[in-house]
């Protein structure tokens, strides 16, 4: 960590942070690089751990409401409002949702009630690999939003939101809508989704070129990691299913149509993350078929680096997070 501290004052990137994120992203890093998915998954746990420690650090009674097949929606505070944002929480599909990101949804939520509109957040907690392989995780995320729409929620006042592998699976669910998978229920929707917001979407699950770009600038995701997940995810997935996992490599005209599926997305990546390249090529593919694609690269930033920052404690310092909310804000009704 001492070495870390030392090469930050030596580089714009590191300059940029504080010796707190310094130590926890060189920290993070490591144990990236140095653990398998079965000690992975003992370090950053599940998602339904860090909910119930969320709950009781809030002083919230737990809401779950269970959808079946596994999954089942944690929310964030009590059901009271007719919109929501859906939060598919990311962790490469082998781990839990990261232990800050129920601390952002919260303070996003909070944001947006001060402008005036109320908002419910929940989150999915759906089966990690290899427990369940895809596309179980999709059909989860399916049953989701058919929940939120039984209960009355309406398709425009629910917006998804996902980091990591999250957005991985709105990309998913988009895909699901255009071009059906075959045993996963049908999402015929009345209209199309409010928004969609992916956070350092894991768009590249296989090596590639594009993930050596940006080496050496401090990100807490190592290549040799991104790899090693993603060959435990794509493991045994046909031919047919890897466009549904691997956003860059979707064939010609696969999103011919996805703006009448989201009304609006917004794609962020960090400047200093390994998958910005990729993100940034995916991001101009989905442009092609939308009018309305929002990228924002956030300077300096790693991957998913705002839930690092309210980690450390500083949720003010940045300029995506302010962004990010007010995007969200904007795309909910009055």
């Amino acid at each position: 960590m001492s070495i870390a501290l030392i090469k930050s004052f030596f580089t714009e990137d590191g300059r940029a942070r504080s010796w707190k994120r310094v130590v926890v992203d060189s920290a993070t890093a490591w144990i990236l690089s140095n653990f398998n998915r079965r000690q992975l998954r003992k370090v950053f746990g599940e998602t339904e751990p860090v909910y119930m420690d969320f709950v009781k650090a809030k002083g919230l009674t737990p809401v779950v409401e269970e959808l079946g097949h596994d999954s089942r929606l944690f929310w964030l505070g009590p059901r009271k409002s007719e919109r929501v944002i859906l939060y598919l929480h990311g962790g490469a599909f082998l781990f839990g949702a990261f232990i800050s990101s129920p601390y952002f949804w919260t303070h996003t939520r909070d944001s947006i009630a001060r402008n005036g509109k109320e908002v419910d957040v929940a989150m999915l907690n759906y089966t990690l690999v290899p427990d369940a392989m895809f596309p179980t995780q999709l059909k989860q995320a399916v049953l989701a939003i058919h929940h939120l729409v039984s209960t009355g929620i309406k398709p425009e006042n629910i917006q998804l939101t996902g980091d990591s592998a999250g957005g991985v699976l709105i990309h998913e669910v988009i895909s699901h809508i255009l071009h059906p998978v075959p045993g996963v229920p049908k999402l015929d929707l009345s209209a199309p989704l409010g928004g969609a917001y992916l956070m350092s979407p894991w768009s590249c699950l296989k090596d590639s070129s594009l993930l050596r770009n940006n080496l050496g600038r401090g990100d807490v995701v190592p290549l040799s990691a991104s790899i090693y997940w993603g060959s435990k995810v794509l493991d045994g997935v046909s031919e047919s299913g890897i466009p549904y996992l691997d956003g860059i490599s979707v064939p010609q005209n696969w999103f011919k149509g996805v703006d009448k599926v989201v009304k609006r997305i917004l794609i962020s990546a960090g400047d200093a993350e390994i998958l910005r390249d990729a993100i940034i090529k995916y991001s101009k593919t989905v442009e092609k078929y939308h009018k309305d694609v929002t990228l924002f690269l956030d300077e300096h930033g790693v991957h998913d680096d705002p839930f690092i920052l309210f980690l450390v404690g500083e949720p003010n310092k940045g300029k995506l997070t302010p962004f990010v909310i007010n995007w969200l804000d904007k795309g909910f009704t009055a």
